[in-house]
């Protein structure tokens, strides 16, 4: 795939002073976004994944009257 950017020819300077090309540049910024945001989606998926561990481990009900009681008793605090 091919994508056209449109950037600032100060901050293209920038970048080339620095010794990079543009288009590498931006690539690099790219995928450690990309690489960024997976690892954070990955850490919302374990840490659901372990709170519905600890819920069924104790128990609980993901519906109904035990999650209403749990969420009144965090309101108390």
């Amino acid at each position: 795939m091919e994508i056209t950017v449109t950037i600032p020819d100060e901050l293209a300077a920038q970048i080339k002073a620095r010794g990079f090309a543009v288009e590498t540049y931006v690539r690099d910024l790219m995928k450690e976004k990309l690489s960024q945001e997976q690892t954070v989606t990955d850490q919302r998926r374990k840490a659901v994944e372990a709170m519905l561990q600890f819920a069924r481990k104790r128990g609980f009900r993901t519906g109904g009257q035990g999650v209403k009681s749990m969420v009144r008793e965090g309101h108390k605090y």
